[in-house]
């Protein structure tokens, strides 16, 4: 009688420890799930009124950067400006949109010959930032997320 009871009892603790390493715990299931998230990418770009929230990312940060990039141009046109030279040069704008579509400045490089052609150009571009269009905010899996980005303007002045 001593033998069954033994055994029995010995299946017991075997199954239950079975058991309990087959469920995956509440933390290692977030665990997994963060690792799997690339956090350097999102999955919908910032969005200008205007811009279509249902096209790939590739199309919504084509649309961003050109209504960006004309708002910018038609505020550099409306300017009195004269350069001397032409020019032919690239200006970098990193630019930052915070959870709620806040867009700033972070930075503009620019060689020492825009600087000295073009000695306005960071007001003119600050400037034109307070009249864009609504913008909205990245989202990572539905949440809106800041968001940095480098914009590359091409000045052809000749």
């Amino acid at each position: 009688m001593r033998k069954i009871s033994a055994a029995l009892g010995f299946i017991v603790l075997v199954s239950c420890e079975l058991l309990g390493d087959g469920v995956p715990r509440k933390e290692q299931l977030v665990k997994k799930e963060m690792e799997s998230i690339n956090w350097n990418d999102v999955d919908r770009y910032p969005l200008f009124d205007g811009c279509d929230e249902t096209k790939n990312k590739e199309i919504q940060k084509h649309c961003f950067e050109t209504t960006f990039i004309s708002h910018l141009l038609d505020t550099l046109q409306k300017q009195k400006m004269v350069v001397h030279k032409s020019l032919h040069d690239t200006v970098n704008v990193q630019l930052l949109i915070d959870q709620q579509g806040v867009l700033s400045i972070i930075s503009i490089e620019k060689s020492e010959q825009v600087q000295k052609q073009i000695p306005q150009l960071d007001s003119i571009i600050t400037q034109s930032l307070t009249t864009l269009p609504t913008l909205y905010p990245a989202l990572k899996r539905d949440i809106p997320v800041a968001t940095k980005l480098n914009l590359p303007i091409v000045l052809k002045v000749d």
